[in-house]
């Protein structure tokens, strides 16, 4: 069969994308290197304006019935003592992507999306003028548009030769499932030297616990109580949190080369989407929700392409606009966020502002994600460009 589009990977853009063409009368097909159900490193942290992509995918009465955990609050804090406590705009949820991502690559099944899971991508050829194949470890494929969406940093990056893959990145990112500590509706971000560590519920009642850092903290030595390199025991608080943790995960789950690096919308003609188009810093807690939004952006554009209502060429630059001005500020202040809360002197003097202007920390907050309400379906095309 010849596909209208091709989406490679079935993480959150990659089936929210393919649930929308499916849902607009388009053959989608939707290819997974892994097998569901799976655990990913991720915050498992849902910011505020997911409410309304949820409801428009078909999975918001799921979500609530699975039990996401409400979170209304955040708290910050450094190792030299300074903290920050803010209400959320709205409320966010945390949610395993255990749980969401199966629920998302099934509401593609139902929806009449053909979803292959266990299959490795080996290459594609073609264009947006004459469609494209894709090789994978199952045979080729067919379609007229393919939606990269495999994820933070793959092989397929390299077999692609893009620019990010060729910089050489020094940040790590760990992530587990923990009991022992109760931080109910709290969103947690806990500033060390060199990196930082959230934790936040999920709806298991267990706390997620997702940290980066350069690299040169994971060749510390192991601090003798906690199992943790000695640098993240620098925070009283989260040292303090660690002591009464115990860990569920069978393992924690590791990803190096970790790039906040601007990367391009199209390569080779491959639409990107997700992280695979660009990654917010952890710090921001809008990953998820970004990565939600940047197929709502997408697939109107894909539509009018289909429908041969744009060319190749004003398909590319149009959702290359759309894209700037919808993450570009919120990046560039991630990026700037980033940089200062891995410094203990910045952090512990940013979070003390904060804490004295308390209006400056909530317009942080807002500044790094998106509205609560955001437009949905084809609207998106005209009013991204307004």
């Amino acid at each position: 069969m010849n596909y209208d589009a091709i989406a490679i990977g079935a993480g959150l853009s990659g089936c929210s994308a393919a649930i929308q063409l499916a849902k607009l009368g388009y053959r989608v097909l939707l290819l997974e290197q892994s097998h569901y159900p799976m655990h990913k490193l991720c915050g498992e942290f849902l910011s505020v304006e997911v409410t309304a992509a949820f409801e428009h995918l078909g999975i918001l009465e799921q979500v609530h019935k699975i039990g996401a955990q409400p979170i209304h609050r955040a708290y910050l804090t450094t190792a030299n003592g300074a903290s920050f406590r803010s209400k959320l705009p709205s409320t966010a949820l945390g949610l395993s992507r255990y749980q969401l991502d199966l629920m998302l690559f099934q509401r593609a099944q139902a929806v009449n999306v053909t979803c292959i899971d266990n299959i490795k991508v080996t290459g594609v050829t073609g264009n947006l003028s004459e469609g494209f194949t894709v090789n994978t470890t199952k045979g080729e494929f067919s379609g007229r548009i393919v939606l990269g969406a495999f994820g933070k940093r793959s092989s397929l990056d390299r077999s692609l030769n893009r620019a990010f893959v060729q910089k050489r990145s020094p940040w790590i990112a760990y992530k587990g499932h923990f009991t022992g500590v109760d931080i109910a509706d709290v969103i947690e971000l806990h500033a060390f030297p060199n990196g930082y560590c959230g934790l936040s519920q999920i709806e298991t009642g267990e706390i997620n616990v997702c940290w980066i850092a350069h690299e040169r903290v994971m060749k510390e030595p192991t601090h003798p109580e906690l199992d943790i390199p000695e640098s993240l025991a620098k925070n009283p608080v989260l040292a303090d949190r660690f002591r009464h943790m115990q860990r569920v995960s069978s393992s924690l789950q590791g990803l190096s080369q970790i790039s906040f690096e601007l990367k391009e919308n199209f390569h080779n003609d491959i639409c990107m989407i997700g992280d695979t188009a660009g990654m917010i810093t952890p710090l921001c807690g809008d990953g998820m929700a970004m990565a939600l939004r940047s197929a709502e952006i997408v697939v109107p554009f894909v539509s009018q392409f289909l429908e041969h209502q744009i060319t190749a060429l004003s398909f590319k630059q149009q959702y290359a606009i759309a894209w700037r001005k919808e993450f570009q500020t919120r990046l560039q202040l991630g990026r700037i966020m980033h940089n200062c809360f891995i410094q203990p002197p910045l952090a512990n003097m940013g979070v003390s502002l904060c804490q004295m202007v308390p209006a400056l920390g909530n317009w942080i907050i807002g500044a790094t994600r998106g509205k609560p309400q955001q437009l949905l379906g084809n609207e998106l095309a005209s009013n991204a460009l307004s």
